[in-house]
């Protein structure tokens, strides 16, 4: 019976263990997003900054989820990057997974919001959520402020898969 009892236990922590390890979600600073970005050259990406407490955020991400979903396979990527402090990673693990979001998922990193902000557009004014997409070439295609619906994220991502190189 105690034994029993032991492997019960064994087993429930490495299942929490495992989840624990599941909710980690990478932080990304300015370099390690042009590392990201640079890493997809070939693709068009769309990288959209965004956070839990944000209700324009939420309402817009089911569309970037199934941009993903539809898109993934055709020469597009799809990042997500959360702007909410670090300790707050719990909540966008959780969100992500109530979400069903499998896109490529990033927490900013604490430390120097210019160099972030600059690392990823100088004239995004910091709002969110805020949407770029990149070309081919890593290049910026489109940048769209404000929450937008899966037609308009289709749309401009046709375009750029349509740009030539």
């Amino acid at each position: 019976m105690f034994t029993r009892r032991i492997g019960s236990v064994a087993v429930l922590l490495s299942i929490a263990l495992l989840a624990q390890a599941a909710a980690k979600v990478p932080q990304v600073d300015g370099d390690g997003f042009k590392k990201e970005l640079a890493k997809r050259k070939g693709k068009v990406v769309v990288v959209n900054l965004w956070a839990t407490w944000c209700p324009p955020c939420r309402a817009e991400f089911p569309a970037l989820v199934k941009l993903y979903n539809t898109y993934r396979n055709r020469g597009v990527d799809v990042l997500v990057i959360s702007v909410d402090d670090v300790a707050d990673e719990a909540k966008v693990a959780q969100f992500l997974q109530q979400q069903k979001a499998k896109m490529p998922a990033f927490i900013k990193k604490p430390g120097d919001s210019e160099s972030f902000i600059n690392a990823v557009d100088r004239d995004w004014p910091g709002a969110i959520p805020y949407t770029i997409v990149y070309d081919r070439n890593g290049k910026p295609f489109a940048k769209m402020l404000g929450d937008h619906t899966f037609a308009q994220f289709e749309a401009t991502v046709k375009k750029a898969l349509a740009k030539r190189r």
